[in-house]
């Protein structure tokens, strides 16, 4: 029945049903694939849907997974899902695809056993970048595709060399001849294995590989928002990347697209450039500078040096510790004690407080350090980022504190951008991509009153609309494989300001063992304060003039030199500069230029007041306690 149906589509002059026939294969019949040419490379989609993209030569350069290949997962009403692979649909039919600058194909499927779905695959190429544009859409039936998986999952073999680069913190540099597995992220959050969604687990929407021989492919996702992707490193056989494409409200609801770019000599820094002009036109690429002429404060914050007041019950010595800061010099931006006990702040929304002293207190401390010229940054937690009432929440929490005369330069939402995919609201369920909205939207409410947004962990969605970021990376973040790279800051650097906690943040600081005074500067992260001797019990700074004090005083003015030199400025490179990438050089577009070597614990910088351009250790941050 099916080749009666063919030949009389071909008889009617039909040519949409061509190729990719149901029931031929690729030796029967050479046109069983869709070949699209590039300038230098060709990809052919087969039968099974696999992908392979050719050299020049026709040699294989990249090859999706034969074994685990695309899938889909459907719910036909109140029966329990099941699983069909694309290749098991009973007809294709094919018809030209043109948008923008990609031509290709459009393929329908349809006639899977025992369920009522139609799909829509894209496979088009920009024939002069050599990208392929690939995308996967419910388009019709009865039942749902809750799932789409290893659409698509790639695997290269260690022997061609090279490394996989992940969006993990700052970012990660996989290399071939990494002897470990690659470890499931420490993030405490419901993931599983070394994979995760994009904007939570991943901190940028792009993956790349690349080989030894300079051949290189990128991953960039366009519609990220339900995009789950796995990681794997197996040491001595392969590293791969998978990706998965999740329910949307128990849908799949809209395409799902992603682009590949394959090039020689494209490496992490092209590829985070490459983004970086991806995020540029969807309006993400957003400055400091810019936002500063919205928001005047944003220029102070960045200006100055980050000093934190962990625990309210230790808040009492806040005043007279920010005075002696600026009498050494230093322009001083408060983070608000977030902590009561064991506990964080109860609500703000309460009309009296549990802290010591109540509203009347908190906003003494608070006028108390704006009469010191302090700008103050207060923190909220405003639950599960789901919540369909968080803006409505924030209006009246805003208005609230106010009215209890607390008056804030920056507000930091805790939580809020690192663990968007936590907390479901079943009584209101939302989309994630819903989630994302919802988060803007209180970041922008913020802004509105002329407060500073601020939040934890930066991610790309975030950074147009929030300006601050408690952690660049934190422990948490720190693989113990890889080499960390500044991918992140390539894309980025200019657009947000960030940093480390400092030393003595509990478990949350970048180990000793990973030397981080040089990642401080090689992340390009904002100057921290939060040095106090037996900073678990927050106590105050007794003795100013110890060589301690001294130590971490001298350098915390040095990084801070530093930082205002390259906050405002475009980070363009960064590079390896020895085999085992134990020295590296960043450079931004002003003309600072930085160096380290990781194994000797030594940094030099040219172009910034401060530095002799010349190698030299970075002050030693010796542990000390008060007796």
């Amino acid at each position: 029945m099916r080749y009666k149906t063919i030949f009389i589509a071909l008889l009617l002059g039909c040519c949409l049903i061509q190729g990719l026939g149901a029931d031929a294969t690729a030796e029967e019949n050479p046109k069983n694939r869709l070949d699209l040419s590039g300038k230098n490379v060709t990809v052919q989609v087969d039968r099974s849907l696999g992908l392979a993209i050719l050299g020049q030569d026709a040699d294989v350069l990249w090859e999706s997974s034969k074994t685990d290949v695309p899938n889909i997962v459907v719910r036909a009403k109140d029966a329990e899902p099941h699983t069909f692979t694309l290749a098991s649909a009973a007809h294709f039919a094919r018809s030209p695809f043109e948008e923008g600058k990609y031509r290709g194909y459009t393929v329908k499927l349809s006639g899977f056993e025992s369920v009522d779905v139609e799909l829509e695959l894209v496979y088009a190429i920009d024939a002069a970048t050599d990208e392929l544009l690939v995308q996967v859409a419910q388009t019709g039936g009865q039942d749902k595709v809750i799932r789409v998986g290893h659409f698509y999952r790639f695997e290269k073999p260690v022997a061609q060399g090279g490394a996989m680069i992940l969006p993990h913190g700052s970012g990660y540099l996989i290399p071939a001849e990494c002897s470990q597995v690659l470890p499931a992220a420490d993030l405490k959050l419901p993931l599983g294995g070394s994979g995760g969604f994009i904007g939570t687990r991943w901190t940028l929407p792009f993956f790349g590989m690349t080989r030894e021989d300079g051949h290189a492919m990128c991953a960039t996702v366009d519609t990220w928002w339900d995009c789950y992707v796995e990681a794997e490193h197996q040491p001595g056989d392969r590293s791969l990347l998978d990706f998965h494409w999740e329910e949307s409200l128990g849908e799949l609801a809209y395409a799902r697209r992603f682009v590949l770019r394959f090039a020689k000599g494209m490496d992490y820094v092209a590829m985070a450039k490459h983004y970086r002009e991806h995020a540029r036109g969807q309006g993400l690429l957003r400055t400091l500078e810019d936002k500063a002429s919205q928001t005047p404060i944003v220029q102070k914050f960045v200006n100055n040096t980050n000093f934190r007041c962990h625990d309210w019950n230790r808040s009492g010595f806040t005043l007279a510790h920010l005075q002696k800061l600026q009498e050494r010099g230093f322009g001083v931006n408060l983070f608000f004690p977030k902590w009561i006990k064991d506990n964080y702040w109860p609500d703000f929304l309460l009309e009296e407080l549990s802290t010591p002293g109540g509203w009347k207190a908190v906003a003494a401390l608070a006028d108390g350090a704006r009469q010191l010229d302090v700008p103050v940054e207060c923190f909220i937690n405003l639950g599960a980022p789901s919540n369909p009432a968080a803006l409505e929440t924030l209006e009246r929490l805003l208005d609230h504190v106010e009215n209890k005369g607390l008056k804030m330069d920056s507000l930091y939402f805790d939580g809020y951008s690192a663990y968007s995919e936590l907390a479901p609201m079943p009584s209101h369920p939302v989309t994630r991509k819903q989630k994302y909205e919802i988060q803007i939207s209180c970041f922008n409410a913020v802004r509105r009153r002329g407060i500073m947004p601020s939040a934890e962990i930066p991610r790309f969605w975030s950074v147009s609309t929030c300006d601050h970021f408690f952690f660049s990376d934190w422990a948490r973040d720190i693989l113990t494989v890889g080499e960390p790279i500044p991918m992140f800051q390539l894309v980025f650097n200019e657009c947000y300001y960030a940093g480390f906690s400092g030393g003595g943040y509990f478990d949350y600081n970048w180990p000793d063992s990973r030397t981080p005074r040089l990642y401080e500067l090689i992340f390009a992260s904002a100057p921290f304060y939060n040095w106090l001797p037996n900073a678990e019990e927050n106590l105050p700074v007794r003795d100013w003039d110890s060589d301690e004090v001294t130590q971490r005083l001298a350098w915390l003015k040095r990084w801070g030199l530093y930082y205002r030199a390259i906050v405002s400025s475009e980070m363009v490179s960064h590079k390896f500069l020895t085999p085992k990438r134990e020295q590296c050089r960043i450079e931004f577009a002003n003309g600072v230029i930085a160096e380290f070597n990781t194994a000797k614990n030594e940094f030099r910088v040219e172009g910034v007041e401060g530095f002799s351009g010349e190698w030299e250790k970075p002050e030693k941050l010796s542990d000390y306690s008060e007796d």
